[in-house]
């Protein structure tokens, strides 16, 4: 028997981001004796790179020049809008379904609504299933809707995502399935550097941290309310914010930097740009702080976790999993600043109860949420997918 091949296609490959790095991670453990991975694209970018250098095959097809340069489009705009859009992604979805035809795929793996919507009339003319790898618990209404006609499987990046959408589409609920996810600890746990130096952090300051995409739904805003809000009980605190803003978010991006400027000119807060190295990230950190407004698991958790720091995160998609309350780390309500201030100010008031707290996070982590488990489970539900 021939071994599958499967179309993982990147949306966004430009960025390196939660999606973008579960793709990789996949990809340098997944057992080629089980599955081939072929990768398809709208653009090159930062994820091309590290996924050629593993071996992968990169195809390159862009999209029509208004869906690609609204970012999302399809998700947006009114009804004439949608229709539009629709009449120029039918010609790219025709010459999707040529050469998938001509790969002889049998699955297409999306870890976005955007791209089930995108992929999905191509999918259906060469009749090929499509997996749906749920990361957001967010509901978009009629477009869920339209994703779930057009995806053939789905599973949730955890158990509250899962739930989520089994409650939302009882119809499709027996094809929401549940992957866990995973990552390589070892990496992460592992003695080195950290920023303070170059920073010019003492050794004994505590500091906080935030990594993600600088957009309102990391609630990067808060985090920087709440930076200020400490400075004056704790003023020898630092705060380090790890990440980049895509381009539709540059207007947030400076207008958070510019909120953050009066900390910076006292070297408190360090905006670090995007990182490649993240586990001398998580060295540096004494508190890792995740106010996000939608999740669906919370992979820094994980990553922080497996570095002995423990998490005040907000209870949004994932929590349930990540975090034991007030033994990992502190949950917290989503969008109340006050509430990500307070809770830091309690690690930041105990040295010694964060210290424990660490500890805890990197037993449970290693306990639950090392990279093979998820590669398995995944590989197990595209094969289930295109059975």
């Amino acid at each position: 028997m021939s071994i599958p091949t499967i179309i993982f296609y990147q949306s966004s490959p430009a960025h390196l981001y939660g999606g973008q790095l579960d793709m990789l991670r996949f990809f340098r453990a997944y057992d080629s004796n089980r599955l081939q991975a072929r990768v398809l694209v709208p653009a090159e970018g930062a994820f091309t790179d590290q996924a050629r250098a593993l071996g992968i095959p990169i195809t390159l097809m862009p999209l029509p020049a208004e869906l690609a340069r609204t970012g999302g489009a399809l998700l947006h705009g009114s009804s004439w809008d949608r229709i539009r859009q629709l009449a120029l992604l039918t010609p790219w979805s025709l010459k999707l379904a040529r050469w998938l035809r001509s790969m002889q795929a049998q699955g297409l793996y999306a870890n976005n609504r955007r791209a089930v919507l995108t992929l999905g009339p191509g999918a259906k003319l060469a009749r090929i299933p499509l997996f749906w790898h749920i990361k957001q618990d967010l509901d978009r209404g009629r477009m869920d809707k339209l994703a779930m006609r057009l995806m053939t499987r789905a599973a949730g990046c955890s158990q509250d995502v899962q739930h989520a959408f089994q409650q939302r589409h009882p119809a499709y609920a027996g094809r929401i399935g549940y992957v866990p996810n995973g990552i390589p600890l070892a990496q992460f746990s592992a003695p080195g550097p950290t920023l303070r130096p170059n920073l010019g952090i003492p050794a004994e300051a505590p500091v906080i941290g935030l990594v993600g995409s600088l957009t309102p739904r990391k609630g990067v805003d808060l985090f920087v309310q709440a930076a200020h809000a400490l400075h004056h009980d704790f003023p020898q605190a630092h705060f380090l914010l790890a990440g980049d803003a895509p381009a539709a978010y540059a207007a947030f991006k400076q207008q958070i930097l510019r909120k953050a400027a009066p900390l910076q000119q006292t070297n408190h807060f360090h905006a670090l740009g995007w990182l490649a190295d993240m586990p001398t990230f998580y060295r540096t950190l004494d508190i890792l702080a995740m106010p996000s407004r939608i999740e669906g698991f919370g992979l820094v958790v994980i990553e922080a976790a497996a570095a002995g720091v423990p998490t005040v995160r907000t209870a949004t998609g994932g929590y349930t999993e990540t975090t034991l309350p007030n033994k990992t780390g502190l949950i917290i309500p989503s969008n109340d600043a006050n509430a990500l201030t307070q809770a830091l100010a309690q690690l930041l008031a105990h040295p010694q109860q964060r210290r424990q707290m660490g500890a805890a996070a990197k037993t449970y982590a290693f306990q639950n949420f090392d990279l093979p488990p998820f590669v398995q489970a995944l590989t197990q539900a595209l094969l289930a997918t295109i059975a």
